[in-house]
């Protein structure tokens, strides 16, 4: 039982969950059963874990997958996984680091050496939600699957489709990358001590299909969805000048016209592939003009 195994660790560690850190331990051994499924491990891949807290998922990963590099922040918790956790298990990889793209490249590094599958299976500190989800789209190509728990307002908005109320720049990005998935939902009863939000489990699948086409550059793409969605009462042909301070009115017309997009439409009316011709229509621009005129 996972409740009873919580308060047992916190209890030995004498640990108080700091809300600050997202510390809400899992308790509920349905979602965890859940999550597990989701994964779909079998024994080859090489699985990355943020925030493994007292280490009730991360021992399930590891009895699951060939190895489990775990990124825990907190330094009482790395101790405790150090002295309870990881000498049960020789597959774990305990990182007292913060997770971000410098410490996962040479994870992406290793399992592409070893020519084993990557991915990630999380309960997410919610605190480091968006930042996690952009470096899943920009390493999307990468790896083989992602399941995480987030909280539920911020899996609406990365499931939503287009005219859907949570619908947005973050969604239409996602989108882009990987196809997106709703795998349960998660009350505040299944932690201890409970979040004031309702969570929610998403696997997310890095998109292979070669028919749907993505941008050139990812960053440049972000900055563009994100900036014209802010302004989604203008057209596109006003929207698309403000982001990007090298533009004249003469030129966010003709890159429109040259990725054959309505200067009418307002932002929210585009599709994907619409945003995708354009992002590269603009990066073709920026990249073919003077140098201190591509400062954006």
């Amino acid at each position: 039982m996972l409740e009873t195994y919580v308060q047992q660790a916190l209890r030995r560690t004498g640990l108080r969950p700091s809300r600050e850190r997202g510390q809400h331990f899992l308790i509920d051994d349905t979602v965890l059963a859940d999550v597990i499924r989701a994964a779909r491990l079998d024994g080859s891949e090489v699985v990355v874990e943020i925030g493994p807290g007292l280490g009730t998922l991360t021992q399930s990963l590891a009895s699951r997958a060939l190895r489990v590099h775990a990124f825990e922040l907190d330094d009482r918790l790395s101790r405790y996984l150090e002295q309870w956790v990881v000498p049960e298990h020789g597959n774990i990889v305990l990182h007292d680091v913060s997770f971000n793209k410098y410490v996962f490249e040479p994870v992406i590094a290793e399992a592409k050496a070893e020519g084993r599958p990557l991915k990630i299976i999380t309960n997410l500190p919610y605190q480091i939600s968006s930042q996690f989800l952009q470096t899943v789209a920009e390493y999307a190509a990468d790896l083989e699957l992602v399941v995480v728990m987030l909280q539920r307002e911020v899996a609406q908005r990365v499931i939503a489709k287009p005219g859907m109320p949570h619908f947005g720049s973050f969604s239409l990005y996602m989108q882009t990358f990987l196809d997106v998935r709703w795998v349960a939902d998660v009350p505040p009863a299944s932690f201890n001590p409970p979040p004031r939000v309702n969570s929610a489990v998403l696997a997310l699948t890095p998109i292979r299909d070669e028919t749907r086409a993505q941008p050139l550059n990812p960053q440049r793409y972000f900055k563009l969805v994100r900036g014209v969605f802010k302004h989604r009462r203008k057209t596109i042909a006003n929207a698309l000048c403000l982001p990007f301070s090298h533009l004249t009115t003469d030129d966010c017309a003709r890159l429109l016209e040259s990725a054959g997009i309505d200067a009418q439409l307002r932002p929210q009316n585009l599709g994907q592939a619409e945003y995708v011709r354009l992002a590269d229509a603009l990066e073709e621009q920026i990249r073919s003009a003077p140098q201190d005129e591509a400062a954006d």
